[in-house]
């Protein structure tokens, strides 16, 4: 009997151990309403619009400031714990190419939206600064689709009659539940220390391999072309081409992407 017993509480150990963890999910468009950074005994509401978007394993955002000062960034997240995540960013315009790790504690709210407080957000002269931030959700535009991801960019040029233009730029494209956010850096001229950044944000629809969409916010977009249509042709699941074409200039400008990895940063 004391055997049975043992093996009863074996059993039992074995299956609590291999019971398994479930993973919550943060994923989902979202809009920013309040932005508070604190520092010191000073606190700083920041006037700032800006969109967030979680997949279920990488974030995108872009805004922008009243001084019209672009606000970019990406990342990986992980959970930490129950109401903690912890973001690896892989490209922001504070810090761009360099590796940095926020822990960010979520407080969901009754609308669906959240808090997000972070302890840690910076230092300056030995002051500490936190950020906490208000989000509202924003509704999915449409179900998936096959550019749902993580991608970035790695050829784009543009043709005009018979010349061809390439271009150096750093751009990275998430879509998502119907919405889509792209985020660049390119250099102000061929040859210069001087960079600008940028974004775009906006719903698509992808039907019989082509692209259209919508830009509701972005930097670079001249009144009455925040729609566009693009030809998308994919190279397996993890490259896809698109061209576009100016209906005003006749330009044709052709972007290859690739797609981005879980852990390929």
């Amino acid at each position: 009997m004391k055997k049975i017993l043992i093996y009863m509480v074996l059993a039992a150990g074995m299956m609590s151990g291999c019971k398994k963890v479930v993973r919550m999910s943060y994923s989902g468009i979202f809009k920013l309403e309040k932005q508070v950074i604190k520092g010191g005994e000073k606190d700083t509401l920041m006037d700032l619009s800006k969109i967030k978007i979680y997949t279920d394993h990488y974030y995108i955002y872009g805004g922008v400031g009243p001084d019209t000062t672009v606000h970019i960034g990406l990342g990986t997240y992980a959970l930490d714990s129950g109401n903690t995540i912890v973001e690896h960013n892989i490209f922001n315009n504070r810090a761009l190419d360099s590796t940095q790790i926020f822990v960010v504690k979520i407080t969901p709210s009754a609308n669906g939206g959240r808090t997000q407080f972070t302890p840690e957000f910076g230092r300056y002269k030995g002051v500490r600064y936190t950020l906490t931030e208000n989000y509202t959700p924003l509704k999915a535009a449409a179900g998936t689709s096959s550019l749902d991801g993580m991608w970035e960019l790695d050829t784009l040029f543009q043709l005009k009659g018979r010349d061809t233009m390439r271009q150096r730029e750093t751009r990275f494209k998430l879509f998502w539940q119907g919405h889509f956010m792209s985020i660049h850096r390119y250099p102000v001229k061929d040859i210069s220390n001087k960079y600008k950044n940028g974004f775009s944000y906006g719903t698509f629809t992808l039907k019989n391999n082509e692209l259209n969409g919508n830009e509701d916010m972005a930097t670079d977009t001249k009144p009455g072309d925040s729609r566009f249509t693009a030809k998308v042709t994919f190279t397996g699941k993890d490259k896809y081409k698109q061209v576009t074409i100016d209906p005003k200039s006749g330009v044709q400008t052709t972007e290859v992407y690739k797609r981005v990895r879980q852990g390929s940063y």
